[in-house]
């Protein structure tokens, strides 16, 4: 008996390789959209510390505190 039609899973290791590189490359940009995330916060946290700092010294005082 002759096959009209190859199996669907005569190349499986290919498919899984191309599937792999996809998905890391995918991961790959993930992370690195949320390395952007953190470092943006990582910002505000310190421009909203250093407002604070300013806030909480004293009126007549000229120390810094080093930011």
């Amino acid at each position: 008996m002759t096959m009209l039609f190859q199996p669907l899973d005569s190349d499986g290791h290919r498919r899984s390789e191309l599937y792999h590189a996809a998905r890391l490359a995918m991961l790959q940009c993930r992370v690195l959209m949320r390395f952007d995330r953190v470092e943006d916060a990582a910002d505000k946290v310190q421009a909203a510390a250093e407002l604070f700092a300013e806030a909480a010294r004293p009126a007549g005082s000229t120390q810094t505190l080093g930011m």
